[in-house]
């Protein structure tokens, strides 16, 4: 298959893609995030609600979240900013599990790697490893613009294409407690990604996706794999048995 085939197959993809959000009714994804996450995650739905309270009541988080917020949508380049409903969900796994080291694919403006570092502040510890390519987001912003300032010695940019950077840095730094594919999401990538992370997973470990609605790939990699998992929004979640 050419890559200019596969190109159009992924647009019409992100077209349906489209189309499927406008109908999803994201309220109710929302009330019933922590009921779906209690079905893969060894902790309550009781106790997931009360990281959901806790991110609710982040006032440290909030103020310098939502002032870069403000400058990326002056600038007018906010259109492929995660939105923070995903990031909460992330933000829960972190606190349900005590996530400690993570690997994520694709940064842009940072709003996953602000919410799962948010997370690890609250643990205590831990580190996100981020990849992304050489350059930086749209805009007069660097790669991570989102991060606010006091998570910012937990993170550690990898600069590179994934294809070369992730499996050295899966090795260097092993087993990882919660592996994120945020990056390209025309199938053979996350393809390549997921199954590249699933050896350096940690028993009980997350693999995580976004926009997994967009193909059928993620729910059949986790069964194939034997990994329990949901979708909450547009984020699948898998854990890897212990």
């Amino acid at each position: 298959m050419t890559s200019s085939f596969r190109d159009a197959i992924y647009a019409v993809r992100k077209a349906r893609l489209g189309l499927e959000r406008r109908r999803l009714d994201y309220g109710r994804e929302t009330r019933e995030r922590a009921d779906r996450l209690a079905e893969v995650l060894p902790a309550s739905a009781a106790e997931l609600r009360g990281y959901e309270r806790e991110y609710d009541d982040l006032e440290w988080f909030h103020d310098g979240y939502a002032d870069r917020v403000d400058e990326i949508h002056a600038a007018g380049v906010a259109a492929d900013t995660t939105h923070w409903r995903d990031g909460v969900t992330l933000y829960v796994v972190c606190r349900a599990l005590g996530i400690e080291t993570v690997v994520e694919t694709g940064v842009l403006f940072g709003s996953f790697d602000a919410h799962i570092l948010a997370a690890l502040c609250e643990n205590g510890g831990g580190t996100l490893h981020a990849v992304d390519l050489p350059g930086g987001p749209p805009g007069p912003f660097a790669y991570g613009h989102l991060i606010p300032d006091r998570c910012r010695d937990r993170w550690d940019l990898h600069r590179g294409d994934a294809r070369e950077v992730l499996p050295e840095l899966l090795e260097e730094v092993g087993p990882v407690d919660l592996f994120l594919h945020d990056s390209d999401h025309r199938l053979p990538h996350m393809r390549f990604e997921y199954e590249t992370a699933l050896s350096h997973l940690a028993s009980g470990g997350v693999l995580a996706s976004h926009d997994v609605r967009l193909s059928r790939l993620f729910d059949q990699f986790a069964e194939t794999n034997g990994l329990r998992s949901c979708v909450v929004c547009d984020t699948g979640i898998a854990r890897r048995p212990r």
